[in-house]
């Protein structure tokens, strides 16, 4: 509950179409995590791009050489295939994201796919 009286996110959004998450930032941002919503028909790209607008993050998705800015699993460390939609992942069988459960957002190398200590985040 308290998680979506504190989320910030496109207020324009229906109600039932609201995902919220606690998003844990880049390590070494001055802000270690913040709370958001996002559309549940948004692909993976589009909560990337609003996640980090958000947050005041540096984006550059859009350059093939940068590192990117992925969102990645808690529990696997899997960074989300861009093209894949929220809502693909609410109802995955093996690693479900959960409406108000947390997620990663981080810099990778453009072949690194996932991250190897989620636990970190968190301590």
């Amino acid at each position: 509950m308290k998680l979506k009286m504190h989320a910030c996110g496109d207020k324009s959004l229906p109600q039932t179409e609201r995902i919220y998450f606690q998003v844990y930032l880049p390590k070494g941002n001055k802000e270690k995590s913040k709370p958001m919503f996002f559309c549940s028909n948004w692909s993976i790209g589009k909560v990337v791009d609003c996640a980090a607008s958000l947050a005041s993050l540096k984006n550059n998705n859009n350059k093939s050489t940068a590192q990117k800015l992925r969102l990645c699993h808690t529990a696997s460390g899997e960074a989300l295939p861009f093209d894949h939609t929220l809502e693909t992942w609410l109802s995955d069988k093996e690693y479900p994201l959960y409406n108000g459960g947390n997620i990663i957002l981080e810099y990778l190398d453009n072949e690194v796919l996932f991250i190897e200590d989620t636990e970190s985040y968190f301590s």
